[in-house]
């Protein structure tokens, strides 16, 4: 029987037992913890790749078994208020891979695109707590290097605003974008809905999900780039799922099928 290790959290929403359902559901023998002797067809299942879920993707990597990385869904939820979370072959936030396909994904979330902003004050800084894979994790004191880089390019007011995580009673993101020029974020979620929100985007990681639709340089805040965002969204739509998709088995299936074309390639 194919085993598959998983070290994701039970509590406190991370699901624990809709990803065991699916990996189930394929056939894979479910086991806690990480991995002891991993082999070519195994999958080890990881909370963003950190710590433990780091050494665990390393081991398994090298034993030539397919890493899978979850982590909280780009755009929080659909329409109906389901939560989604993101899964990828390898690594998270854009640099892992997952097989992509057509519009209709994107579509039948039922978000709307906001047309873009032309007007807007303040420059929002989207602060993160920095944890994460080593090199895609955001640096630290990255927020306040940023800020005194912003302060030599623009004299509009610059706002930060601190991850949600490390607040009791954090303010909600559409009150910070309300009157927004451009928000500068390193590789967020925040930074994504932002441009949902039609809030120019400046991002740090190279590779984020975002990328495509967003400027890199901050050199160009009081010019951002405004491309079309729907090929990144409808890309990014693939890389997210329903807690029943996990469950049923749908999710792993997309991506282990890729994997293994990746590996006959």
């Amino acid at each position: 029987m194919r085993r598959a290790w998983s070290l994701i959290r039970t509590e406190p929403h991370y699901r624990r037992e809709a990803f065991d359902a699916g990996l189930q559901r394929l056939g894979y023998q479910v086991i806690s913890g990480p991995p002891a002797d991993p082999r070519p067809g195994d999958v080890v299942l990881v909370w963003n790749r950190m710590a433990a879920g780091q050494r665990a993707a390393v081991i398994a990597e090298r034993a030539g078994a397919t890493v899978l990385v979850a982590e909280n869904g780009y755009l929080g939820a659909d329409r109906e208020g389901r939560q989604l979370y993101a899964l990828a072959i390898g690594h998270h936030n854009g640099r892992g891979r997952w097989p992509e396909g057509g519009a209709e994904r994107w579509d039948a979330l039922g978000l709307t695109v906001e047309p873009w902003r032309s007007d807007g004050a303040h420059v929002l800084v989207l602060a993160q707590r920095g944890i994460g894979e080593p090199g895609i994790a955001a640096p630290k004191d990255w927020a306040r290097k940023t800020v005194n880089l912003l302060a030599r390019l623009t004299r509009r007011p610059v706002i930060v605003r601190e991850h949600p995580g490390r607040l009791a009673a954090p303010r909600p993101l559409a009150e910070h974008l309300a009157g927004c020029w451009c928000a500068v974020t390193w590789s967020s979620g925040a930074g994504l809905k932002a441009l949902v929100a039609g809030i120019p985007v400046i991002h740090g990681l190279s590779g984020w999900i975002g990328a495509a639709a967003a400027g890199s340089d901050l050199a160009a805040i009081e010019a951002p780039v405004m491309p079309d965002r729907l090929p990144m969204l409808r890309r990014l739509a693939w890389a997210q799922w329903t807690v029943g998709e996990l469950a049923n088995g749908e999710a792993f299936d997309r991506l282990l099928s890729a994997a293994r074309e990746g590996e006959s390639a």
